[in-house]
């Protein structure tokens, strides 16, 4: 399945390189969010202590918060519609993908918004140290089985309710490619951490390893997009066969 999702990703590489380059763009004007300046973890501390540290962190990211939210929701809602048309052979029109993101919009947001406050309940849970293992179980598991809503959503062209319902009943039957692939994603970053490491590079100084591993960590943002999607579309073949059509 891996493989094949990688001859897929390299035959319409050249109809993903615009997403790719305006990606790495984002990426390069910093637009990820910044919350090294804060640590939530094992703080202790009273609940209105934490809500007050929180509230901070969130009040001095917002507009890289709603840049996230907004315009990346935007962007990505193009990228899975083309990834999709991709996947099911038809011909890549950019205004008939921008058009078909549009209309998605307002519920890819939504799902959006959803994964952002159960992300910030978990992180606000890590405040507290008793609280700390389960924080990491849940991300770990609502990573898993949140995985395939979004595109389900644009798969299926469906509600945000059904996209997130159905989407995590399909998240747990495939839970053990999605993590086989998280793992192998998670080694490459390894390997690539432990070379620049030994040789004492950092890609904050240097524009062309900079530039070479935000290639890299795109690409495989956008495959494990590919991937995902992947799953919808065999998903829909493993009901056709069970209907009989």
């Amino acid at each position: 399945m891996y493989k094949e999702i990688w001859n897929k990703y390299k035959r319409g590489l050249k109809f993903l390189l615009p997403f790719i380059l305006v990606q790495i763009i984002f990426q390069s004007f910093n637009f990820n969010l910044q919350f090294t300046n804060y640590d939530f973890i094992g703080e202790g501390g009273s609940l209105l202590e934490n809500f007050s540290i929180f509230n901070e962190a969130i009040s001095n990211n917002i507009v890289k918060i709603s840049f996230e939210l907004f315009v990346g929701t935007l962007f990505f809602s193009i990228l899975m519609v083309t990834i999709k048309t991709l996947l099911n052979k038809g011909t890549v029109n950019y205004g008939e993908s921008f058009k078909e993101g549009i209309s998605l919009y307002p519920r890819y947001l939504l799902i959006n918004v959803v994964l952002f406050l159960i992300s910030s309940v978990l992180i606000f849970l890590g405040f507290w140290s008793i609280f700390i293992p389960f924080m990491v179980i849940l991300m770990i598991y609502f990573n898993i089985i949140l995985t395939p809503c979004k595109a389900y959503l644009v798969y299926y062209n469906t509600s945000a309710g059904d996209a997130l319902k159905k989407g995590m009943a399909m998240g747990k039957k495939y839970s053990g490619e999605i993590i086989l692939l998280g793992l192998g994603v998670g080694i490459v970053f390894i390997v690539i951490g432990g070379i620049m490491s030994a040789f004492n590079i950092n890609p904050k100084t240097n524009l062309i390893i900079y530039s070479v591993t935000s290639f890299i960590n795109v690409n495989i943002q956008i495959y494990f997009a590919m991937f995902v999607m992947n799953i919808c579309k065999r998903e829909e073949k493993v009901q056709k066969e069970i209907l009989g059509y």
